[in-house]
């Protein structure tokens, strides 16, 4: 296995333990709970549900990018050959 794969897999995992536990941790609490908040409370849950959706969206893509960004490097790498020739 290639090391960038295994710390490519080491972060896939992590985030995934790091996003559940960060997630669940909230149920623990009875002021997180929508059914006793109110007024204030529903606004900050909305604030965190809305913050973590995002940061949820921008790890995703960011992984997404720095693919894309490799296979496009090498696309072009190729069309750069291929008019040398």
């Amino acid at each position: 296995m290639e090391p960038l794969l295994g710390v490519k897999i080491g972060c896939l995992f992590s985030l995934l333990v790091l996003t559940l536990v960060c997630g669940l941790f909230p149920i623990c609490f009875k002021w997180f709970q929508t059914a006793t908040a109110t007024g204030r409370h529903r606004r900050v849950l909305s604030l965190l549900s809305c913050t973590s959706a995002g940061i949820f969206l921008g790890a995703g893509f960011m992984h997404m990018t720095a693919e894309a960004l490799e296979g496009i490097e090498s696309e072009i790498q190729k069309l750069v050959i291929q008019h040398k020739q």
